[in-house]
């Protein structure tokens, strides 16, 4: 007996694809030829075939959250594995260096660099049942499709970096006037500060705060942003590159003021109710510009080799349903891309207001400088790396 032949082999394939010389349509078609498309296949269902856990997600810490991705388990009998990365600098590397997870989590500014690499396959949105109540603004960033049209990533959160500040301990800043970057070189705060261990954050934000475009740095302003970041080095106190150990910091009185997602507002406002302390702790929207920013997901060229294609598009799809994207949104203060989520009764005006956020999207991210795709972004990360290296 003899089965369909595929139309290239996978090395061919990826060769191609990574080349620019395959359309959606070609892709799309040897997919299909290898049976990784629904209407290609004739297999029995996945769920009998498969486990949970036979993918591999590289991922932000905390989303392996069992409230996000349910109905993922349901079907598959278990949930995926997860390795997590710090920084989408340290992720490329790892997958660079040969680690091949068949679904990742990256944000806007990266998908040109990680394509180019050759680590993100096409999506087939055919295979997402929530595609159809994703929000058109996030469906339309630029970097998250081929000039043809080929879809390389599925937005799932989008939000604000921004600053909690202690106004008990900083009542200045209760001035919006005062409301900038610069608190991050503020001397009367040395020693207590806080700030996001990362290039998309931390580089970004300093870069803003002079005045200098992130997404099309020369070597010059690369320069000029790193020798600023080492000037504010000796004023912080805690880095992190995930919220809760700011978000503690704050609590606790160690640092009065902190580079911040939505996320840690929501923690800060329920840590006010608690204690009757409204208005302790505000969220500062620094008036050269907060960044506002997009993650989703992505399917690594891995998922087409292990046969894990389709079973990815679940996982995905699951992400996105808006029993999953609630937690998000309620839990963790992230904006979420399925619109079905806001019609849910517990999302009030109020309760977005209070986190920072709104439902118009597409407003919300132009209020601030979106991160979107960085030129020379190696060289920005080397010299983020190479001012950590001085400080320490």
């Amino acid at each position: 007996m003899t089965g369909k032949r595929p139309l290239m082999g996978t090395d061919e394939f990826k060769d191609k694809l990574f080349g620019g010389k395959l359309t959606r349509r070609d892709a799309l078609s040897v997919l299909a030829s290898v049976g990784v498309l629904s209407t290609a296949i004739s297999t029995p269902s996945l769920s009998h075939a498969s486990s949970g856990s036979d993918l591999h997600v590289f991922t932000w810490g905390g989303y392996e959250d069992e409230s996000f991705a349910a109905s993922y388990a349901d079907k598959f009998g278990s949930r995926p594995q997860f390795s997590f990365f710090g920084d989408q600098a340290e992720a490329l590397n790892k997958m660079r260096a040969g680690f091949e997870p068949e679904v990742t989590f990256p944000c806007t500014q990266i998908l040109p660099l990680w394509y180019e690499a050759g680590v993100i396959a096409p999506l087939d949105t055919s295979l997402l049942t929530n595609w159809k109540d994703i929000a058109e603004p996030l469906k339309r960033i630029p970097t998250t499709t081929l000039p043809d049209g080929t879809r390389l990533w599925a937005p799932h959160d989008w939000g604000q970096t921004a600053v909690i500040v202690n106004t008990e301990l900083a009542p200045k800043y209760k001035d919006p006037d005062n409301h900038s970057w610069g608190i991050l070189y503020d001397e009367e705060l040395a020693g207590r500060l806080g700030v996001f261990d990362a290039v998309e954050d931390h580089f970004c934000a300093v870069a803003v705060y002079l005045g200098i475009d992130f997404t099309n740095m020369t070597d010059e302003e690369i320069q000029i942003v790193a020798d600023k970041i080492t000037e504010g080095w000796p004023l912080i106190r805690v880095t992190a590159s995930e919220p809760t150990n700011l978000t503690q910091a704050l609590f606790s009185g160690e640092i009065v003021a902190s580079m911040a997602w939505n996320s840690m507002m929501l923690s800060a406002s329920e840590h006010m109710s608690e204690n009757n302390t409204s208005g302790k702790y505000l969220w500062m929207v620094p008036k050269e510009g907060a960044l506002t920013w997009s993650c989703g997901l992505c399917i690594h060229p891995s998922a087409i080799e292990h046969g894990l294609y389709e079973q990815a598009h679940e996982l995905i799809d699951a992400y996105l349903d808006a029993d999953s994207q609630i937690h998000v949104l309620m839990d963790w203060g992230y904006g979420v891309s399925n619109t079905k989520t806001y019609e849910m009764p517990q999302v009030t005006e109020e309760y977005l207001t209070s986190i920072g956020l709104s439902r118009d999207i597409d407003q919300f991210l132009k209020t601030g400088v979106f991160q979107t795709y960085q030129k020379n972004y190696d060289e920005i990360s080397a010299a983020y790396e190479a001012t950590k290296a001085m400080a320490e």
